[in-house]
Formats: structure tokens, C-alpha cells, sequence
């Protein structure tokens, strides 16, 4: 969301195309030759900067966030000039913007003062686990990599022999010696793991490869090699990299995340208490010609 701070530090949508960091320092504020921002006003503008995001800045930002508030507030003087204020869609803007901002900042606020008040609940966390300890086990997995040569019938040099023949050619290469990776970045037609070496990244559960490729991947040990396998996608060379075996996380584990999920669930329900005295107590009824009126511009 403050992506666009980070690298610019803009204050709006003109005073990015004019950005510069030539802001100079005097002792009673900032000029660019044109005008001067105070120390004072500048704190004020920089409380729209998130602290994180703030804390961040360098000279050369702070320099150009400096820039782009006096480039705005001459775009703005000129924008008040023209009548700007006066078109009836900036001001139901300037509203909308108005509510959204004082609504979302007073909810955030309560929301605050509700996370700090919010009971321990380690030991709800505890029995949560006890309770659903099966949610809590890591799942077997594996980790592979695989060169492929496909079989589209509907493709020319892709037939189901001709991709035999290769994947055989190929399989005794690594056999004699071979280096798997460069043959799988020389040979396979799987393009997503082509270019790691055949590496299929990260742990593989089961249940996440067709059912060929996946008996083979599980009936091997770590740094062997399969022999051809058919799948619908046609020949794998397999090769095991590490499996890891189904194991129950323990409880010290997963504590802080459950922690986490309850303290938001907490968070979520006073939220609501706290934005139900607000709600409207009966459904807004309208008919079509009446829709059909406002939705004219």
C-alpha cells in the first residue's frame, strides 16, 4: 500500500511528476526557491507518513516529501482558483474521503484499546491443541526433482515412442555418471522446473503429484533415481532429494500461532460488538424506478 511513499515519498498524483530533492533548510523552515514549508507544518504533513515507513526516509526522501508538499500546495492554491471546490463531485469526494478516514481512524482507535485489553489465552490455546492435535501434524512429504519428456499425440516428435527413446537415452546417461541437473536443463519438457535443474522447489506433499509419479517418488531414498515413469504427461526420471516423515508438531510448536488465531477471532467479535449499535434495523427498500432515477447521473 505505501509502496509509492517508499520510493517517492509523494504527496499527490501532480507532485510526483514534479518530484525533486532540492528542498534547503533554513532556520525558520524548508524552501525550493519558491516557497518555504515550517518545521511545524512539515510535522503535520509527516503524521500522514506510516512510522514505519517514515522512520525509513533518508536526507534525499525527506528532501523530495518536502518538494512534493510545496509542488501540492501550489497545485492546490490553483485548483482553489479555479472553482475547483465548487464542482459538486469534489465535494461529495471530499466527503466520502472526509467519513472514510474519521470512521476508519476511530474504529482503529477502539480496536487498539480492545487488543490491549484482551485476557491471556495461553491456556485456551493449550486446549485448542489438545482438542484438534490433528490439525497440528506435519504431513509427510518429499522433496524432488524429475526431467520430463512429454507425449502429445497431436504434436509431431512428441509421439509416445520417440519420447521412450529419449527418456531411456537419458536415463542411461545418469546411470554412466551423468549430471542430472544439466540433463534436465538440456532435456526436459517441463518448463517450470527446467530451469532449476529439474528441481521441483520446496516440500511436496502427498497428494500434490499424479499417482504414478507419486508411488515412485515415495518407494525411492534420498540421492536415487527412478527408472522411467509414465504418467499422462508422459516419461519422468525421478530423482529424491530428501523425505520427511509425518510427525505431531508438539505444542510449544504451534502455541503462537494459536495464540494468534484466538487473540483475532477475539478482535473480530468485539468488532462487531462494537459497530452493531450502528447498524440499520431493517433492510433499505427501493423500487426499480427509483433505482433505476438514482442511478442516472
Amino acid at each position: 500500500m505505501y509502496r509509492w511513499m517508499i520510493q517517492g515519498f509523494g504527496v499527490g498524483l501532480v507532485s510526483a511528476v514534479f518530484a525533486c530533492a532540492t528542498g534547503v533548510a533554513q532556520a525558520d523552515g524548508f524552501s525550493d526557491g519558491i516557497d518555504k514549508l515550517s518545521r511545524q507544518a512539515l510535522l503535520e504533513e509527516l503524521e500522514s507518513i506510516p512510522p514505519d515507513v517514515r522512520v525509513m526516509m533518508n536526507r534525499e526522501q525527506m528532501a523530495r516529501f518536502i518538494a512534493n508538499v510545496l509542488v501540492d500546495r501550489r497545485v492546490l492554491h490553483a485548483a482553489e482558483r479555479a472553482g475547483v471546490a465548487e464542482l459538486s463531485q469534489v465535494r461529495a469526494n471530499i466527503a466520502r474521503a472526509t467519513r472514510d478516514i474519521m470512521t476508519r481512524a476511530w474504529v482503529d482507535g477502539e480496536m487498539v484499546k480492545a487488543e490491549a485489553n484482551l485476557p491471556d489465552v495461553t491456556g485456551l490455546a493449550h486446549e485448542r491443541y489438545l482438542v484438534n492435535q490433528k490439525t497440528y501434524i506435519v504431513p509427510e512429504a518429499v522433496r524432488v526433482s524429475h526431467i520430463l519428456f512429454a507425449v502429445d499425440e497431436d504434436v509431431e516428435g512428441k509421439r509416445d515412442a520417440q519420447a521412450k527413446a529419449r527418456a531411456m537415452q537419458a536415463l542411461q546417461q545418469l546411470r554412466d555418471g551423468a549430471d542430472f541437473e544439466a540433463l534436465a536443463r538440456e532435456h526436459s519438457d517441463d518448463p517450470g522446473s527446467k530451469r532449476t535443474g529439474g528441481e521441483i522447489r520446496g516440500w511436496s506433499e502427498k497428494g500434490r503429484f499424479v499417482a504414478p509419479f507419486e508411488a515412485a517418488a515415495y518407494a525411492l531414498k534420498p540421492g536415487e533415481i527412478s527408472d522411467l515413469v509414465r504418467s499422462r504427461f508422459g516419461y519422468h526420471i525421478i530423482k529424491l532429494h530428501e523425505k520427511r516423515e509425518a510427525r505431531q508438531q508438539s505444542f510449544d510448536e504451534v502455541k503462537a500461532s494459536i495464540i494468534a488465531a484466538l487473540r483475532k477471532d477475539m478482535l473480530a467479535e468485539k468488532r462487531a460488538a462494537l459497530l452493531k449499535p450502528f447498524q440499520g434495523r431493517q433492510p433499505i427498500e427501493m423500487d426499480e424506478a427509483t433505482l433505476e432515477a438514482l442511478k442516472k447521473p
